[in-house]
């Protein structure tokens, strides 16, 4: 296909429309004021939209056919203008944005935007110079372009995900800080390397000739578009060179143009550089960097082992500098850089077949020269001293990547958690920031070089701008309304004193945070809030020296917050036109009661060719679809190939359609009937509303779903609803969240009756799973040490499921004949005792003593019921761990089938685990986050979990009365134990110490467990058996608790110093000698291997309270377990 045919093709222009959410950067640009006009011959035909907002909140429903087709010929309309005459450029409209205020002058960063239209329209460019899109078989690759982009650059990289133009930024920049981070690390013990360079090139965007990188895209794709160099030319072109109207640039052309540009009389104005906001820049400047790596990599300048993140960049080099060969280098990299502009200026070139003569004359007046700082953000730090500045960095970099999505949190409780968390980093890194600055200043004002701290000053900032901005959004959560006074006095009331308010003004910061104040506000008070924003940012310019006459309507903040204040009230519903089409067109279908018949529809609607044996033709289907398009319109085509999440929405609304679900991405499931919810159903919507889909897997997947499966027709259980969001948000596999499904069915089934021989477990089943699956959630949250893999959910959530599983089988009683040390006593005992019972039995006269002879006899009988009883009781208590790991095994090729064998074998390992000693567990030697499954964080989350279940959830008071003389006394304590107990709860908190440097543990890790008790029991006995390395914490004495702090490791030699024990504390330590000593080895295991920003501090509370009257016979069984 020519490219011209490419760029106008009505699949390519759905893909730029598809993405959309991915490349308007800020949406708050976007023009509200004019209409969107679809033309016919010159006339307006039709009003599509009131403005650019609403069409692109409209848009985010990407299958309402009949918008899309208008935008689409809107599009069309407008690339075949702009591509048919070098005059005809797209407009562009510049925002200014305050960036920093030094030595009395403001600077501004100008913000480029256009129409909606004209966005989507250099997408459409754009995609044919990033991708290789092969439009019939709807498959993207990159291109030969976007393959020149170099392994070590990180900063917006092409996605060939049609849903993205771009991989996402948090990944991206993890990987680079990463990679510097481990290198420099290594170069510190090898000295490969022995210096660490970081350099950042002035006003990047800007400093971009637009006919420099014109010359190298036509040159680098001349082979590859050899017959189409033309168009290319044209393409190419129109995304470097854009009209900007004289009204909106003359006001600000000494902040926009360079210094002594001669514009006086100019009636035209065009872009300065690479327009930054556009949805090319960011490739555009990737490409620059390309060259400009080529001048960075030789012997003179800075040749080593280089990363790049767009303009960024951190090199390691062999050479030692001093300052003198530094400044040195940058002067020789900045003059070859200089002579490389000043070539690509006169170099011949064919830019002028494209765009106009005046708009070239126009762009030669402008002076385009790359060069770095030559101190202050460029700077060199020798290997050994590197070290020191990154190392706490790391561990900062982990905790921006593991809190980088809060649009989901397990409860208001971790929200709270997390709230905390950041508020600590926040400090942390403030005081950070603080103490740079100042040496800095120092540095300076000795004369000594303070440039060496810049770049770790540049990435404390970007990470202060990710803490304080998620900081805002939970304290908002948390508190309801946000809080108006805090940011007025933070920002607003310092807009007469320029200098105190950008000591801590951050572009991204103050602009999220009054964007998420306004959603947050009742319209009245947003609106209220805006003129406040509005009059602020005048304000702060006249006290600077700008005179703002002319420049009002082009001033960033009052146009962004201006629309923030529309989007408060713009409707967004990606679903609505998929639901018209399948009520329209499968309305019928829910009339349907057989799940049955349900999925034959479902597999129908899925089929390439009509079934042989299911009477499931139907007139549509997915791969009809991909092959005609969605409504048979031929633009969906390609997206209806090549995205998953364009055909799971589809597929999902069908489903849901049949079953009569409210169609949505939501896991909040109800259906309009009273039908009951069934499995099969649950199964096949937990795959459709995980956006890791996938098309072929779904559809084998629903191939394999045996509709006669008695299982799978039962309704479901209503706790794995609980746990399914926290599945599909931590597992991500669509898969393995389906296994997880069965295993929680498989549970509940097996568990239904209870235990099918021993009934005096308390609850293990599929309630107590649930449990421990929220409760190792919330471990992971409040440990900062535990970041697990998608995988270590899997095979965690799945031994939480699996890890008691033998408990509910009958035992095997041959296990009594079996020749070991207690079974030889046990019956030895016993058949002693029987011969004198039977001796006794024979010897009795007859006469008149019938009765107590039988009396005698049967009460012998009892006594070894109950020995016997107590024996596998005993038995399957102690050998559950490894009877469970047993059970696993065993049922990989049977019940167990469904899931992987390799994985299977973990879970088994992990579900062992909760009956090894301490010391098996936490002496285990791994790599932990560097395995491949993090095997041994695993075992201490489900041992931990286990034995944080102690609530009274799990026994029933009526049935513990009815049984309590036929319990053996462990069971008798443990069924009391819980009955006593409310809850078991996790909290944490995270003080800072603000004499701590970064990287020596400045955050302390409160981890509280906090026991509440329904009773009240503080009579005092002799401490015979004193605890081991934990001590009663006296300063922390109150009326209503016992604080026992975790002080010493398992083989502390530490006694608790108290002579005399209370009943509730002796009671309570009893009964959680395995969380104790789980909590010391934990405390002691975190000591050493918790990273440099956290130290962890572990309590044991026991809150008590007199609300109930524990039974007489209850207390007394206690007691009695007590003095054994």
């Amino acid at each position: 296909m020519k490219m011209f045919d490419k760029i106008l093709d009505e699949r390519n222009i759905f893909n730029s429309i598809f993405c959309m959410e991915s490349y308007v950067f800020d949406k708050g640009l976007l023009d509200t004021s004019k209409p969107v006009y679809l033309h016919n011959e010159g006339n307006v035909e039709e009003t599509i939209a009131a403005n650019d907002l609403e069409l692109y909140y409209a848009l985010a429903d990407k299958h309402n056919i009949d918008l899309v087709s208008k935008v689409i010929k809107c599009c069309h309309q407008q690339l075949e203008w702009v591509l048919s005459d070098k005059k005809n450029l797209f407009d562009v409209t510049v925002y200014f944005k305050i960036k920093k205020y030094e030595e009395n002058k403001l600077d501004f960063r100008p913000m480029h935007t256009a129409r909606l239209i004209d966005l989507i329209c250099m997408v459409s460019i754009l995609n044919c110079l990033m991708f290789d899109d092969d439009l019939d078989k709807g498959v993207r690759k990159l291109s030969d372009l976007s393959k020149l982009l170099p392994h070590n650059f990180y900063g917006n990289i092409p996605c060939t995900n049609g849903q993205y133009l771009f991989h996402k930024w948090q990944t991206k920049y993890k990987e680079y800080t990463d990679e510097i981070i481990e290198h420099c690390r290594a170069y510190q013990k090898n000295h490969n390397y022995l210096t660490e360079v970081s350099l950042d090139i002035k006003n990047f965007f800007p400093s971009i000739s637009p006919k420099m990188l014109y010359d190298y895209i036509t040159s680098k794709l001349s082979k590859t578009y050899e017959d189409d160099k033309e168009i290319l030319g044209m393409a190419v072109a129109k995304l470097l060179y854009f009209n900007i109207s004289k009204n909106n640039i003359e006001p600000w052309k000494e902040y926009y143009y360079p210094e002594y540009t001669e514009l006086t009389y100019a009636n035209q104005y065009m872009n300065y550089g690479i327009p930054q906001g556009l949805p090319q820049s960011y490739f555009l400047g990737n490409l620059c960097m390309i060259e400009v790596k080529r001048l960075l990599m030789q012997d003179k300048t800075f040749k080593g082992d280089a990363y790049f993140y767009v303009d960024d960049s951190v090199i390691y080099i062999q050479s030692e500098l001093d300052e003198d060969q530094f400044k040195k280098r940058i002067d020789v990299l900045n003059d070859g850089l200089k002579e490389e502009c000043e070539k690509a200026k006169n170099d011949k070139s064919t830019i002028s077949n494209y765009i106009d003569e005046g708009y070239l004359a126009f762009q030669n007046k402008l002076d385009y020269t790359i060069k770095f700082h030559e101190k202050g953000k460029s700077t060199f730090t020798h290997i050994d001293d590197a070290d020191n500045q990154y190392g706490p960095i790391a561990n900062i970099t982990r905790e921006t990547y593991m809190n980088s999505d809060l649009s989901y949190n397990l409860d208001e409780i971790d929200d709270y958690v997390s709230l905390k968390k950041l508020e600590a980093l926040d400090k942390v890194v403030s005081r950070e920031i603080g103490k740079l600055v100042d040496k800095q200043d120092k540095a300076k004002k000795e004369g000594k070089n303070g440039d060496v701290l810049a770049s770790k000053l540049k990435l404390l900032r970007r990470f202060k701008k990710f803490f304080l901005y998620r900081n805002r959004l939970l304290k908002i959560r948390e508190e309801g309304n946000p809080n108006l006074n805090d940011f007025s006095e933070r920002f607003l009331e310092k807009a007469t004193d320029p200098e105190k308010f950008f000591e801590q003004y951050e572009e991204d910061i103050f602009q999220t945070e009054y964007r998420l104040i306004i959603q947050n506000l009742r319209k009245e008070e947003a609106n209220d809030f805006k003129e406040k924003i509005i009059e602020f940012e005048k304000q702060l310019l006249s006290k600077c020296n700008v005179n703002i006459q002319g420049k009002q309507d082009s001033l960033f903040y009052a146009k962004d917050v201006e629309t923030s204040c529309i989007i408060k009230s713009m409707p967004q519903d990606s679903y609505v036109s998929l639901i018209r089409w399948a009520r329209e067109n499968f309305n019928g279908l829910k009339c349907i009661m057989d799940s049955g018949k349900q999925l034959d529809k479902l597999q129908g609607f899925m089929s390439i060719v009509k079934r042989e044996d299911k009477d499931t033709e139907t007139k549509e289907s997915i791969y009809k679809m991909q092959n005609q398009g969605f409504e048979e319109a031929q633009f969906t085509k390609f997206v209806m190939k090549a995205s998953a999440e364009y055909q799971r929405k589809i597929l999902n609304v069908f489903y849901s359609e049949i079953i009569d679900v409210i169609p949505s991405d939501s896991l909040a499931l109800s259906k309009r009937n009273a039908r009951r919810f069934k499995y099969v159903e649950l199964r096949i919507l937990a795959y459709l509303r995980n956006k890791n889909f996938n098309l072929e897997r779904f559809e084998e997947f629903v191939e394999h779903i045996n509709e006669k499966d008695i299982s799978d027709q039962m309704g479901i259980d209503i706790g794995v609803l609980e746990v399914l969001n926290i599945f599909i948000k931590n597992v991500r596999n669509p898969e393995w969240v389906d296994s997880l499904i069965v295993t929680h069915r498989l549970t509940k089934g097996l568990w239904y009756n209870g235990s099918k021989f021993l009934n005096s477990y308390t609850l293990h089943n599929e309630e107590h799973a649930v449990t421990l699956i929220t409760k190792s959630l919330e471990l992971t949250n409040r440990i900062d040490y535990f970041a697990l893999k998608n995988v270590d959910y899997y095979i965690l959530f799945l031994s939480c499921y699996l890890h008691d599983i033998s408990m509910v089988i009958h035992p095997d009683l041959g296990r009594l004949s079996s020749e070991n040390g207690r079974n030889m006593t046990l019956i030895s005992d016993l058949m002693s005792q029987m011969q004198n019972e039977v001796k006794k039995f024979d010897s009795i006269d007859y006469t008149g003593k019938k009765d107590s002879r039988y009396k005698d006899a049967g009460n012998f009988l009892i006594k070894v019921f109950n020995e016997v009883y107590g024996y596998f009781e005993a038995l399957v208590r102690d050998d559950h761990a490894k009877d469970s790991a047993k059970f696993i095994r065993k049922r990989s090729n049977s019940l167990l089938n469904y899931l992987e064998p390799t994985l299977l074998s973990f879970v088994a390992k992990v579900s062992e685990s909760h009956g090894y000693d301490v010391m098996d567990v936490y002496g285990l030697k791994s790599r932990a986050q560097d395995d491949t499954v993090s095997l041994k964080y695993l075992m201490i989350l489900i041992r931990l979990a286990d034995l944080l279940d102690v609530a009274n959830d799990r026994v029933n008071y009526h049935l513990l009365k009815q049984n309590l003389r036929n319990l053996s006394p462990t069971s008798k304590f443990h069924w009391i134990s819980h009955l006593v107990t409310d809850k078991i709860v996790l909290k944490t908190d995270y003080p800072t110490d603000e004499n701590a440097e970064m990287g020596d543990k400045p955050i302390t890790e409160k981890i509280n467990i906090e026991l509440h008790l329904n009773v009240k029991q503080l009579t005092v006995s002799k401490n015979t058996k004193k605890c081991n390395g934990c001590k009663l914490e006296e300063s922390e004495k109150k009326d209503d608790c016992l604080h026992i702090r975790i002080v010493g490791g398992l083989d502390s030699l530490d006694e608790c110093p108290e002579e005399c024990c209370t009943i509730i504390c002796r009671w309570m330590m009893r009964k959680h000698d395995w969380l104790i000593k789980e909590l010391i080895a934990l405390n002691d295991y975190l000591y050493s291997v918790n990273n440099s920003l956290f130290k962890t501090n572990i309590n044991f509370i026991i809150y008590y309270c007199d609300e109930i009257r524990l039974d007489a016979d209850m207390f007394d069984s206690v007691q009695d377990f007590l003095e054994e």
